[in-house]
């Protein structure tokens, strides 16, 4: 199981803190004593039999009409460009030198 944590310094030390489901914070005097703390607490937060996953959905087909109907659309040319001079603008994109 992977948890995205955030490690800040934080007197005296570090703490590491995760979001949802858990809502957990845990200092130690390194990243790693603190990543250890937490990862302590997330493991008695699940009881016995209990599970964490993680729930991928995606409509494959809404996405594919979704899709077609931006292409469609006839302010579509009109936003392309206008994305392509904003990258010009501010170099968001190398040339393709």
């Amino acid at each position: 199981m992977q948890l995205p944590v955030l490690v800040v310094p934080h007197p005296p030390g570090f703490r590491a803190s995760t979001g949802g489901p858990f809502d957990l914070v845990a200092d130690g005097p390194t990243p790693d004593a603190a990543l250890d703390a937490l990862r302590t607490m997330v493991v008695k937060q699940i009881p016995p039999g209990g599970q964490l996953r993680t729930l991928t959905v995606t409509d494959v087909e809404a996405i594919k009409a979704a899709a077609q109907k931006l292409g469609e659309s006839p302010l579509f040319e009109d936003w392309v460009k206008a994305v392509e001079e904003y990258r010009r603008e501010h170099n968001t994109v190398p040339d393709a030198d």
